[in-house]
């Protein structure tokens, strides 16, 4: 739990370096509920505002960005992807990487150049010019890319159920084999039709981005939520 909290308290005062920003933004704009209404009709001025020109991701071949799908496809900024693989990763991880870079959708003349680069052993980390620190782990970025694409991946920034659930997403990518089921169960406690609510949200693009790693998916994890969201990022 400790380290939950510091990775939140890390998040939290990063997102509010990022809110100062876009205050600022707003004001020389004249945008004037950009800030009090991010989810609203001014949702694609927050985006082209908070979203960078030039994004690095870097990755382990063995836990995939596949939440990059549903941005890419649903983003009114069009996006350039570019790939780079360390010599730390092993060779037969080479052919997972490129099919799945193959099937990104990219733009050639782009308004954010996103680069995408795997490393052994590493955890997931975001780097942007707008911060100083990287944002570290997946559950991390998708908080972050919300505010980027709040129209994209719904996220109730003032829901601590969904914060909570997002806690147990990160938990349960660090989990044992054994102690998987158990944590899934914790997590779906409240599913009907999404794990949270009536509508997909973060939570749910954080949970299948999760699961998509594993070899296969266990009977434990419903099937019918399973090829939703494998629909809505492929």
């Amino acid at each position: 739990m400790t380290e939950l909290e510091t990775r939140q308290d890390e998040l939290l005062n990063k997102l509010e370096i990022l809110y100062e920003r876009i205050k600022t933004i707003s004001s020389q704009c004249k945008l004037d509920n950009m800030s009090a209404n991010i989810q609203s009709s001014n949702a694609s001025k927050v985006e082209s505002v908070i979203t960078p020109e030039e994004v690095v991701l870097v990755l382990s071949p063995d836990s995939l960005p596949w939440y990059l799908n549903i941005i890419l496809k649903k983003s009114n900024l069009p996006i350039h992807t570019t790939c780079h693989v360390h010599s730390s990763v092993p060779s037969e991880k080479l052919a997972k990487i490129k099919a799945f870079t193959q099937k990104l959708k990219t733009s050639e003349n782009p308004k954010v150049n996103l680069r995408l680069i795997f490393k052994a052993a590493a955890d997931s980390e975001l780097k942007l010019s707008a911060l100083s620190t990287p944002i570290l782990g997946n559950v991390n970025i998708l908080r972050y890319l919300s505010l980027a694409y709040p129209t994209i991946i719904p996220y109730d920034h003032n829901d601590h159920i969904v914060d909570n659930l997002l806690d147990i997403c990160h938990v349960l990518e660090r989990t044992s084999e054994k102690n998987k089921e158990a944590v899934v169960n914790r997590l779906f406690a409240h599913y009907k039709t999404w794990i949270y609510g009536d509508k997909f949200s973060v939570v749910d693009l954080a949970a299948y981005n999760l699961i998509k790693q594993w070899r296969n998916t266990p009977k434990f994890v419903s099937k019918v939520w399973f090829d939703k969201c494998e629909k809505l990022c492929s």
